[in-house]
């Protein structure tokens, strides 16, 4: 079985931000096209505008600086599918004289004396001229609209605007409507993907910003898993390199200080086997058999102290290669050993269930909980169970198991919590503060309920994901 991950992950800051810019430009989007639904206007509202007061005035001042023979082409240039332009020797049709005309009228005037007016160009109202119009498919510049776009033949408005020459320019009002799939969704579209456009450019500094931290992340994951040391280049702004220096210093102390304590408890446990050895060999002398058999419990309990002792060292040591392994077999393997020993150990569990892990001192955590098992028990049941995201190992047993007000201190070394635990048969309390230490190194957890009717469940849950490579 393959590790499984999401490439994908809003735990990252970079997809957080990039899913940030998508949202972003959705409601861009949808407030865009709510906008435009919105902005529905008739013909006399938008000839009523500040848009087609200046468009006019825009329109004015380019005309009257032209000769005679350029005005047609300027004319046919700017005009548009709704915002039509003729020149003609008179209005286009006699003011319509009604009050939304003169509205109109009077709001024209006024726009073009405040934009007109340092250019010496006012205008009066004899100047301007309003009119109501039906308007046909070939009417100012209609024929440019796409087919199907307006039905005709439309209501609108024509507003019409002495120039210096004496001629009169015609501008056609019609309607705005927001139309799906037409020019008004295409301009809205515009805003929109230079928004997009300005987003992916952020995001690519956005990680090119992020990647000394995602860097240092990946170091911390690796260096917390198995004290893997790995310097990490020092790049990125300021406060990230000095984070990314300091990280480099305390990983090398770590690594430096644990070697230093598993070298020192090893030394320390190989010494004391020399004296412990002589001490026997003299109890052995004693002729007193009660002393000589409470000398030698004693020094048997000084090696077995001893041996866990360096057995809670090399489970909280993380030097051992991470191997890809069948779960199945490692697991199967060990509860072959018990039963040739007479022990009564049951297994169930998933064939081909391959994980990645430090395979010896997996299978000295799930020796210990079975040893465990075993002895407060009589037997134990093994169940290895395969999840989505993880990877469980139950080990059961209905034996006395462990008071709930004790179970805060179960992984406590030398902790011995329950009567029977305190018996002949228990032992120094450090296996499951061993087993502890090595699922810890996992990154998995490691859980005792209570085995309903009677007994203890424990349950090691290991995580799918990147692990530390060897």
């Amino acid at each position: 079985m393959s590790e499984k991950r999401s490439r994908f992950s809003l735990s990252s800051a970079e997809n957080q931000i990039f899913v940030i810019l998508v949202l972003a430009f959705v409601v861009l989007l949808f407030g865009s096209a709510v906008y435009q639904v919105t902005q529905n206007r008739t013909a006399e509202e938008w000839a009523k505008s500040e848009y087609i007061a200046k468009t006019i005035a825009i329109r004015l001042l380019s005309l009257d600086r032209m000769r005679p023979e350029e005005m047609q082409g300027f004319v046919e240039t700017y005009s548009s599918c709704k915002e039509g332009l003729t020149v003609t020797d008179k209005p286009y049709a006699p003011p319509a004289g009604t009050k939304i005309a003169n509205d109109i009228q009077r709001f024209i005037v006024t726009s073009l004396e405040t934009t007109l007016a340092d250019m010496s160009l006012d205008k009066s109202m004899d100047d301007i001229s309003v009119a109501h119009a039906t308007f046909a498919e070939h009417d100012f510049a209609f024929d440019k609209c796409a087919p199907g776009e307006i039905d005709f033949p439309i209501d609108g408005i024509v507003i019409s605007t002495r120039l210096k020459t004496g001629e009169w320019l015609n501008l056609s009002v019609s309607e705005k409507k927001f139309e799906f799939g037409g020019e008004t969704i295409f301009s809205a579209m515009r805003i929109d993907l230079f928004f997009l456009l300005v987003g992916i450019i952020a995001l690519f500094f956005i990680r090119r910003l992020t990647r000394p931290l995602s860097n240092l992340t990946k170091a911390v994951s690796r260096f917390g898993t198995n004290l893997e040391v790995e310097e990490v280049e020092e790049s990125g702004a300021a406060d990230i390199k000095l984070a990314i220096r300091r990280f480099n210093a305390m990983q090398r102390e770590v690594r430096d200080e644990v070697k230093r304590r598993t070298q020192m408890l090893a030394s320390v446990g190989h010494d004391i086997r020399t004296p412990l050895t002589a001490l026997r060999v003299k109890a052995e002398l004693i002729e007193n058999d009660e002393v000589r058999e409470e000398i030698i419990a004693s020094i048997e309990k000084m090696e077995r102290i001893t041996a866990s002792a360096l057995d809670y060292v090399r489970g909280e040591s993380r030097s051992e290669a991470m191997q890809n392994v069948d779960l199945r077999a490692l697991i199967e393997s060990e509860c072959s050993e018990f039963d040739e020993l007479g022990k009564e150990v049951r297994f169930t569990g998933e064939d081909n269930l391959h994980y990645h892990c430090r395979p010896i001192a997996l299978a000295r955590a799930i020796r210990n909980l079975i040893d465990n098992a075993i002895k407060y028990g009589g037997s134990a049941d093994v169940e290895l169970i395969n999840g989505d995201q993880y990877v469980q190992i139950r080990v059961m047993d209905d034996g006395p198991g462990i008071p709930d007000d004790k179970l805060a201190h179960v992984f406590d070394p030398f902790t011995r919590l329950s009567e029977a635990r305190e018996s002949e048969q228990g032992g120094l309390g450090l296996g499951l503060a061993i087993t502890k230490a090595i699922v810890d190194g996992h990154d998995g957890t490691l859980n005792l309920e209570p085995n309903e009717p009677k007994g203890l469940k424990a349950v090691i849950q290991l995580p799918f994901g990147p692990r530390p490579t060897a």
